[in-house]
């Protein structure tokens, strides 16, 4: 498996060291896609997000999160999606609207971007996840902590276009489990 994983990162982020740009998936189950390109200020203002302070890994799992929705925002605009409303149905009559196919291809793509350009010291992108809880079938992508083996969903399904998506420990979004206040801080608020 993990030579099938290196392929796959491979052929997915070299166009990135050339010129970082996505294939942007919307319209349910990726039936449309529109490559955009970041201009380089956005790429300084994703960089900036890392190079505060030196981060540890839960300060880094933040940054994901802040990247990722930033990330999000940027290809809304250039792409059009950024309508897109949290899950499937509140949002299913608005044009270019998301499910978790198109959302966990992107974020998957946006967390490659992040590996390419050496942002990610304790984390390292692997391939999307699907869950099936009675015959309802959902799709993350994820990052593993290097040092802990630890795995996490990055998703950002649950969120309207440009907000922070959720973290949690892979194993329980297997189970389909509350989204933790720990790698969710926003979630005390409520």
């Amino acid at each position: 498996m993990p030579i099938v994983r290196y392929i796959l990162l491979y052929l997915l982020s070299a166009p990135l060291a050339a010129a970082p740009y996505f294939v942007h998936c919307y319209d349910f189950g990726c039936k449309s896609t529109q490559e955009i390109h970041f201009s380089e200020q956005h790429w300084h203002e994703i960089r900036a997000i890392f190079d505060q302070v030196e981060l540890d890994p839960d300060q880094e799992r933040q940054a994901i999160r802040h990247a990722v929705a930033l990330m999000e925002r940027i290809s809304g605009e250039l792409a059009g999606t950024h309508l897109d409303k949290a899950g499937n149905y509140p949002g299913y009559d608005i044009a270019m609207q998301m499910d978790c196919i198109d959302e966990s291809t992107n974020t998957f793509q946006y967390l490659l971007a992040l590996e390419e350009l050496k942002l990610l010291k304790w984390h390292r992108v692997d391939l999307k996840q699907r869950r099936i809880i009675w015959l309802a079938t959902h799709w993350t992508a994820t990052i593993t902590e290097i040092e802990t083996n630890a795995s996490f969903a990055v998703d950002s399904w649950y969120r309207d276009n440009g907000e922070l998506p959720y973290i949690q420990p892979l194993a329980d979004w297997r189970r389909k489990r509350d989204f933790p206040v720990a790698f969710n801080p926003e979630l005390a608020s409520n």
